[in-house]
């Protein structure tokens, strides 16, 4: 037995049903640079050997703004119709 392939999602949306999407876009843009800032940090505190609470804390900061990326992408995703 195969495995069906999945077929991206192609649905064409009227563009005033698109506006919206935009903000979310430029949301998604700017935290996924704070995100990378938060990692490019823990990976410099990490190489220098600390052990610290505040590596502790870094990284439950990037677990929340990776988890708060995710549902601002939940919200991108189109229903098939």
């Amino acid at each position: 037995m195969g495995v069906k392939k999945q077929r991206p999602l192609a649905v064409a949306l009227d563009p005033k049903q698109q506006a919206w999407r935009f903000p979310v876009q430029q949301e998604l843009e700017g935290l996924f640079g704070k995100l990378n800032a938060f990692n490019d940090r823990i990976a410099e505190l990490a190489k220098d050997g600390h052990q610290s609470h505040a590596v502790n804390v870094l990284k439950a900061q990037a677990l929340s703004l990776a988890r708060h990326i995710d549902e601002l992408r939940c919200f991108l995703v189109v229903p098939k119709r």
